[in-house]
């Protein structure tokens, strides 16, 4: 298996506790770490830091998940309660 991060696109709909846990149970095994959501933060360079205030910058969370390939791990987002997206990376062993 293979470990993919699930950014979430900050979403300006408030999506239920209960939606959200709900497709957790329903992607079962496959959640390594349900993450947590995000409040805020900076865009760090060596020339300073800025908040986040807009999009498409502004994330609402991430998780970790298992999946054997991309296409499997698209599958498990697509049916995320957010509205606003997910963004999914496969994390590369080091």
């Amino acid at each position: 298996m293979k470990k993919f991060l699930f950014i979430y696109n900050a979403s300006h709909d408030a999506d239920s506790d209960e939606a959200w846990m709900a497709w957790f149970t329903s992607i079962g095994q496959s959640v390594v770490d349900i993450g947590n959501p995000f409040n805020g933060g900076k865009i760090v360079t060596a020339d300073g830091a800025k908040d986040i205030t807009e999009w498409p910058d502004f994330v609402g969370g991430y998780s970790l998940v298992n999946a054997i390939d991309m296409d499997a791990a698209v599958a498990l987002a697509q049916s995320c309660p957010n509205k606003a997206g997910v963004r999914v990376f496969e994390a590369i062993p080091m």
